[in-house]
């Protein structure tokens, strides 16, 4: 008897042996490579009807970080035409209002979410240089003090779940109807001509937004540390902690290096907005007797204190032509831009209720309801995936995926996506193998995260749809990614 049952034990794991396809056994061989031991894989791949390829643990909820970002933008594409409607009240523009103690009166500076407003040489539409020539061109020659008001859109700043090491940073920075440059300002460190002193630390021009202290030396970095790559460690450290009035510059910068450029994200791009006008104006012969101020409107207050005189039906003194969200979906999808996807879910969230980002999460629910996802399948806490919270299954992403490819909007939704060893963010991924030119998809990093989700044209020609998803991965592999991508590419060859 006991010699029976052994038989067939062994039996059954001949069986199960030879059930496991070749695919499969490559697969678990390119994504738990030993150093990747640990990592939570998610992955589907189905063809563009549905019938699976291949599935791990595609029910499980992951990180999806900028995957989140297809939500955002397929939610933009269904809703197009709201959207559009819109597009009349959405440029930024100028009104006086209150004339202040010496007589001037006090000039307000309103955003409507343009995700491309810009002040800059070389700026050509949608730049605050056009509405301070406007402004000296009527003849006004001294205002009491320039207003930023967002009030278009809720404070609400930074998302739910978003790490505070990143508010200080070009990705991390704080999203404002009114947002200039994409939030960004740069600092330049330049070594000192004489070894010991200070380094030079110095505002790009117009982007002096704190008070620098500078505590760098112009000296060799220390040698004791070095990294994997058997270099020094970097010492220079830029700090600024959001809310405070400062950046703190430190460390070490070596005699006769170039210069160095950091960029950081803005604590109130509203005032930020104010200031620079206020140094257009004073360039054109304005006099701008106070400093800025910005206005904002607290969430959950009523969006009738958004209202302007524009919305009155009176002309305003100056505007601007209104956004295009074509050129803002392309930044966002190609180059995985934050701030712009943030704020397109602002405009959905604008559509029929107070521009708030949990509004335009409910238009993002009413897409995926639509699609057909399980309710458990997500919950989403922003439009860009800076949130810590968001949790999302790779068949949420391909249930999407799959849905759009058949509405009237899905090609030109996937027209926005990097397309591989092309442009994007996936420019130098894929190159030389039979996935250069045959994928498409939208990137996503975070720390310990790598996911990739869209469409790839395998060997036989036939589309399928993919979401691969890479959690916990160790922080000393610096990514995740070259495993996944030698996975996708299997799969296409043997598809």
């Amino acid at each position: 008897m006991q010699t029976t049952f052994r038989a067939i034990l062994l039996i059954a794991v001949l069986f199960v042996s030879a059930c496991v396809s070749p695919l499969q056994r490559d697969l678990d061989a390119l994504l738990q490579p030993p150093e990747l031991q640990g990592v939570r894989w998610g992955l589907l791949v189905t063809d563009m009807d549905g019938h699976e390829i291949v599935a791990l643990n595609p029910d499980q909820r992951f990180l999806p970080a900028s995957n989140t970002k297809l939500f955002t933008t397929a939610a933009v594409f269904r809703w197009q035409a709201e959207l559009d409607a819109m597009l009349p009240r959405l440029g930024t523009f100028i009104t006086l209002e209150d004339v202040g103690e010496t007589g001037a009166p006090v000039l307000v500076l309103h955003g409507r979410g343009d995700p491309q407003l810009r002040d800059a040489p070389g700026c050509e539409t949608r730049c605050l240089a056009t509405l301070a020539d406007a402004v000296a061109g009527i003849g006004l020659t001294a205002i009491a003090h320039v207003i930023g008001d967002d009030t278009w859109f809720p404070d609400q700043r930074w998302g739910p779940g978003w790490s505070w090491d990143d508010l200080q940073t070009a990705y991390g920075t704080a999203i404002s109807a009114l947002s200039v440059n994409d939030n960004t300002v740069t600092l330049t460190i330049t070594p000192a001509a004489t070894e010991g002193a200070p380094a030079e630390v110095a505002w790009a021009p117009g982007d002096a937004a704190y008070t620098i202290l500078n505590d760098t030396v112009t000296a060799p970095r220390p040698q004791p540390d070095t990294d994997s790559a058997g270099e020094a460690d970097d010492d220079l450290s830029v700090v600024h902690l959001p809310g405070t009035a400062s950046v703190r510059v430190s460390g070490h910068v070596p005699p006769g290096s170039g210069p160095r450029r950091v960029t950081l994200g803005l604590d109130d791009p509203a005032l930020a907005a104010a200031a620079r006008l206020g140094v257009l104006l004073a360039a054109r012969g304005v006099t701008v007797e106070g400093p800025p101020v910005s206005r904002h409107r607290p969430p959950g207050a009523a969006p009738q204190a958004a209202l302007t005189a524009l919305d009155d039906g009176d002309p305003p003194l100056a505007a601007l032509a209104p956004p295009a969200f074509a050129d803002a979906l392309l930044i966002v999808a190609k180059d995985s831009q934050n701030l712009q996807a943030e704020l397109l879910l602002r405009h959905l969230g604008h559509i029929s209720e107070d521009g708030s980002a949990e509004a335009g999460l409910a238009r993002v629910t009413a897409l995926l309801d639509e699609a057909g996802a399980a309710p458990n399948g997500y919950d989403l806490f922003d439009g860009s995936g800076m949130s810590v919270y968001n949790r999302v299954s790779p068949r949420t992403i391909v249930t999407l995926l799959a849905y759009a490819a058949a509405q009237g909007w899905g090609e030109d939704w996937k027209d926005t996506f990097p397309v591989g060893g092309t442009d994007g963010s996936l420019q130098r991924r894929f190159r030389g193998t039979i996935l250069e030119g045959n994928i498409f998809a939208k990137t996503g990093t975070l720390k310990g995260t790598n996911t990739l989700s869209g469409y790839m044209v395998a060997a036989s020609g036939r589309t399928l749809v993919f979401s691969v998803i890479a959690n916990e991965r160790p922080l000393a592999v610096s990514s995740a990614t070259p495993m996944m991508d030698a996975a996708l590419v299997r799969i296409a060859e043997g598809n």
